[in-house]
């Protein structure tokens, strides 16, 4: 006979086998940096003469200083002048506009061909603009820089050159690195969750030869590229991933230059960093919705196939994790005991996620010589506490990307920005209030995912309430939503 436990038993423990699978990927991803030697990547050496026209595209809205010290760092980078077109891409008020415009005269170098262009709408949002951008200009290949990155002036010289020497390329990536990484305990996580991200992950991809993602910003593409595999389009939050996954599919490959850094800004408070890693999640599922199809029917090896339907997914842990526990409080709340081998698979998925997710970040660290730093370890246990207190916030963006079509483009706050109205934390608090009250009075294998979970959400929460009580003149209040 069929019972209410059974089902949710089952439920439980097939979540948990999927979760599984989620930290096997990151073993895989940690042995191949480990064990596997990155590929030579070619480097044309042409003379200045022979240099090519490119295009350096710099997304801005409502950005203020940003923006003018994104467009300072693009007019000092070292390339032939009459090669080399900078598009300051406004898609901001025109209030801003106007303040912008007045501004950029005054940075520009005598020489230096930069244009502001504002294209009056926010259709398609980054994508669009991108688009708008490439539209007025037929530069071969395309550099592209957020604003809160500052290249180096030879950024192009030591990119731009890999393109040139391999024609199968669709872009090069950077690494980021993180100005203001010590500002606070959050922003040092963000630090060690973004080193693992690409001194790990980026780069064991490239090592193995699987498609990676474009991350937005710090790289430099290929046109054709672009055009092959359809262009920028604006149907997906997450369009760098978008067209790299298309590109992947067209038969183009990617290159990941770690030994290039451009520092960037990370979101030092609570609230923008939930809503950067909620946009990037929804974006995530939507291009799972969008091309996880396209990927299955297509030639490409079982293994490629896995690893680009590994990269899209990584959302889903927080949708099984809330998931999971629902299912784990609903269970305790009634009275229902967990199958043995259930409540076992339980203890063993959590212990091997936590080592698992510990270990990806440390080994990021080690990679970029930095496993010596003050607070590491406090740090490494932060980075798994501040996750989980995104679970609701993550799962609702995942459930908005598969069963709505509402397309909100909130770009990333910086510092000192604030929006009137919105999360002061008080989801986070409360749920987190309501499982610790629900878990303490139960004793269960799911204890040490609630501590987890409970902390995180109460961290999260407690930091979106403290911020709501700064002091206003220690912030500057933004005119529009941006990206």
């Amino acid at each position: 006979m069929i019972t209410l436990g059974y089902v949710l038993s089952s439920l439980l423990g097939v979540i948990l086998i999927v979760v599984s699978f989620l930290s096997l990927q990151l073993i895989l991803l940690a042995w191949v940096r480990l064990f596997r030697s990155a590929p030579a990547v070619a480097m044309a050496k042409p003379a200045d003469s022979e240099l090519p026209h490119v295009l350096v595209q710099l997304p801005v809205c409502n950005e203020g200083a940003l923006a003018l010290r994104v467009a300072a760092a693009a007019c000092a980078l070292d390339w032939p002048h009459d090669r080399l077109t900078i598009q300051l891409l406004d898609d901001g008020t025109e209030e801003n506009h106007a303040v912008l415009a007045a501004a950029l005269p005054s940075l520009v170098p005598p020489g230096v061909n930069l244009t502001l262009l504002r294209r009056g709408d926010r259709k398609g949002f980054k994508a669009g603009n991108l688009a708008f951008g490439l539209s007025h200009c037929e530069a071969p290949y395309v550099a592209i820089f957020d604003a809160d990155f500052v290249p180096a002036p030879d950024f192009l010289r030591r990119t731009v050159p890999a393109l040139l020497a391999d024609d199968g390329l669709c872009f090069v990536q950077a690494r980021w690195g993180h100005n203001n990484r010590s500002a606070n305990w959050l922003t040092r996580v963000q630090g060690v969750l973004l080193d693992a991200h690409f001194a790990v992950e980026q780069e064991a991809r490239f090592r193995a030869g699987l498609p990676m993602s474009f991350n937005g910003t710090a790289g430099v593409w290929s046109r054709v590229a672009i055009e092959q595999a359809g262009g920028w389009t604006g149907d997906t939050l997450t369009e760098d991933l978008d067209l790299s996954m298309r590109c992947a599919l067209a038969g183009w490959r990617m290159a990941m230059l770690p030994n290039i850094e451009v520092p960037g800004e990370l979101p030092p408070t609570a609230a923008a960093w939930r809503a950067q890693q909620a946009r990037w999640t929804k974006g995530h599922a939507q291009c799972a919705r969008k091309l996880l199809p396209l990927v299955w029917s297509s030639a490409k090896p079982l293994s490629v196939k896995l690893a680009m339907t590994g990269q899209m997914c990584q959302f889903a842990f927080y949708t099984l994790a809330f998931t999971s526990a629902v299912i784990s409080l609903t269970m305790m709340s009634v009275g229902i005991k967990a199958y043995d081998i259930v409540a076992d698979l339980g203890i063993a998925v959590t212990i091997l996620g936590l080592a698992c997710s510990i270990g990806y970040l440390w080994l990021g660290q080690r990679m970029l010589g930095r496993e010596r730093e003050d607070k590491l370890y406090r740090t490494l246990v932060l980075a798994v506490v501040f996750p989980s207190g995104l679970i609701l916030a993550n799962t609702w963006a995942t459930l908005e990307a598969f069963f709505s079509t509402r397309m909100d483009f909130i770009r990333t706050f910086r510092a000192g920005e604030i929006v009137k109205g919105g999360w002061r934390g008080a989801p986070e608090l409360i749920v987190g209030a309501c499982v610790a009250v629900i878990s303490v009075a139960e004793s269960s294998w799911a204890a040490l995912f609630f501590v987890f979970a409970v902390s995180g959400l109460v961290s999260i929460g407690t930091m979106g309430a403290a911020n709501a009580f700064l002091p206003q003149p220690a912030r500057r209040s933004l005119s529009a939503p941006a990206e």
